[in-house]
């Protein structure tokens, strides 16, 4: 495959985000470097909070992030405008040492930041609103304004009650004006997006461990820890693919009318009609749009170009 003629980025990356004035990408490690619109880099990497990323959701201009350490039992979540860029915060022996709430630190340059009493499970935005969900805690959505708009109970689901976690939220997405909750034992719930009414609860019959779900309108694309894959739709049949192992990411693509899989040293086109697979040395992270071309994110930090014509 051909490398895409961009420098890779210094770091391993977690995820990469694109906005307006460009692209922001995010490390393993709570490394982030702003890129410009060809991907070439503005600036120092910076390091805000001294802890791994959980996750992360753009909203308009600022990115909304998660961090967790687990050894330490923190989390924190906090905003960023993208506009104004990111700033080195403190190191992680400090953590070690400030264990109140009033003596907390707080990630660095940020337009706020809250201390989470439990572990973030989710995170999901469009331009106007954002919904977190916190482990054994609820659903929580708030809105560009920073207010809060509405709260609802954690899922619970009767029907996982004797799977091993299998209630635990795995992922959450807007689609049009619905929030779609999925967990662990590929249980799913529908939410209003305005008030946070059910609408729905239903399950879908498999026999492995939802591991992540990418949804494109009315059709989700359940990955499992075992490299399976369904393509779930209402009303239509459920369509399954082997892979080599656990998906990284994946996307819809209009041209192809297909999914675009980015999975275990391997991308994916998958549709009632095409399958077709690209085989990697290295493992991909990511598909990233660029211009009128699909990009792969590389562990290693490089860019290469999908063997598939662009989405």
């Amino acid at each position: 495959m051909t490398e895409f003629n961009v420098e890779p980025l210094p770091f391993h990356p977690a995820q990469i985000w694109q906005w307006d004035e460009g692209y922001v990408a995010v490390g393993i490690d709570g490394e982030f470097l702003q890129l410009d619109s060809k991907l070439q880099k503005l600036g120092q990497v910076r390091k805000p909070f001294p802890c791994p990323v959980q996750s992360t959701a753009l909203l308009g201009k600022e990115l909304i992030v998660t961090w967790v350490d687990h050894e330490l039992m923190l989390a924190r979540m906090a905003s960023f405008a993208l506009d104004k860029g990111f700033e080195d915060g403190s190191d992680r022996g400090e953590l070690r040492t400030r264990t109140t709430i009033d003596g907390a630190i707080h990630p660095a340059g940020v337009v706020w930041s809250h201390v989470l009493d439990a572990e973030p499970l989710a995170l999901c935005s469009t331009d106007e609103q954002f919904v977190f969900i916190l482990w054994k805690k609820g659903i929580y959505a708030m809105g560009i304004d920073k207010e809060e708009h509405w709260r609802m109970p954690e899922p619970r689901w009767k029907e996982l009650e004797r799977f091993p976690h299998g209630e635990v939220v795995i992922s959450a997405s807007i689609q049009d004006a619905l929030l779609h909750v999925w967990s662990r034992g590929a249980a799913h719930n529908v939410y209003h997006c305005e008030n946070g009414e059910l609408v729905s609860s239903d399950m879908v019959e498999c026999d492995g461990i939802l591991h992540s779900v990418y949804s494109h309108e009315e059709s989700h694309l359940l990955c499992f820890d075992n490299g399976d894959v369904i393509w779930h739709r209402p009303e239509s049949p459920q369509i399954l693919l082997q892979l080599k192992g656990t998906v990284q990411h994946a996307m819809w693509s209009e041209r192809h009318d297909a999914w675009h899989i980015a999975g275990w040293r391997e991308e994916v086109l998958f549709s009632e009609a095409v399958q077709r697979r690209n085989n990697f040395d290295e493992i991909p992270v990511q598909l990233v749009v660029h211009d009128d071309s699909t990009l792969i994110l590389m562990n290693s930090g490089e860019f290469v170009k999908s063997a598939f014509v662009s989405n």
